[in-house]
């Protein structure tokens, strides 16, 4: 037999866990959480059933020990018949809710959740227009992407390039091109290259890893003591480092 206060202590844990799970479960990011949170639901359910059947016969077994707080007896045993027929139908909505739930796990059951797709993200590395793309371009039109993609490569500075486009906001969703632009996705490098020689424009980005959800890198401080290298990662080619580094565009006709 249970100490005496210890159903109490076991209840109010018990209300608590529920309490908890109630607002852990007001945002559920990921629905294969769904199915085995039901069937929790379930048992619960399945309990609290049997847990108002007990209470009803609790008071029906106790009833004459039934008092009002004036001491009446009649009114005492009254006021616990109210409570067990109360109880009885608590236990007769629970056990419909049970046949809901066992219903839903059955139906959840059978659902087969699609993965979350994460569009690929890229960042500007450089991007060059007029003047300073003549050389980007002509290395283009005679010797092919790869070569230009190597050539605009030397402006990449690994970190300092990645915090650079991060603080700017030059992070995409996918390759930012327009309509008439051209692209170059080099998958074995990792950059992807837009020209449009009509418009006289070339830009280079670099593939960035992760989704919208993982953790972007800290932006440098302001007062930070110490200062990238700026080496290229991808040192192929002798070449001018004072190139503009905007971010790449897109332009619709």
């Amino acid at each position: 037999m249970e100490p005496h206060g210890s159903t109490r202590r076991i209840g109010a844990t018990a209300s608590a866990a529920v309490t908890d799970l109630a607002h852990a479960t007001t945002a559920l990011d990921d629905p294969t959480d769904l199915y085995p949170l039901i069937g929790e639901l379930l048992g619960s359910l399945r309990s609290l059933v049997q847990i108002a059947d007990q209470l009803a016969h609790a008071h029906m077994r106790h009833r004459g020990r039934a008092r009002s707080d004036d001491g009446d007896a009649a009114l005492g045993a009254r006021e616990a018949d109210g409570a067990a027929w109360a109880l009885v139908r608590t236990r007769e909505l629970l056990d419909a809710a049970e046949g809901a739930a066992d219903l839903a796990s059955q139906d959840s059951g059978r659902v087969a959740w699609a993965p979350v797709e994460k569009s690929e993200r890229w960042l500007n590395v450089i991007f060059l227009q007029g003047a300073d793309a003549v050389i980007a371009l002509d290395i283009l039109q005679r010797s092919g992407p790869r070569a230009a993609i190597r050539h605009l490569a030397q402006q990449d500075y690994g970190d300092e390039t990645t915090e650079s486009a991060l603080v700017n906001g030059y992070v995409y969703e996918g390759i930012p091109a327009g309509p008439t632009d051209h692209i170059s996705d080099d998958r074995v490098c990792g950059y992807a290259l837009i020209h449009n020689p009509r418009l006289g424009y070339v830009s280079l980005l670099r593939r960035f890893p992760g989704g919208p959800d993982d953790e972007e890198p800290s932006s440098p401080r302001a007062d930070a003591r110490t200062t990238p290298s700026r080496t290229p990662i991808h040192p192929v080619w002798t070449g001018s480092r004072g190139a503009k580094r905007t971010p790449a565009r897109s332009v619709a006709l």
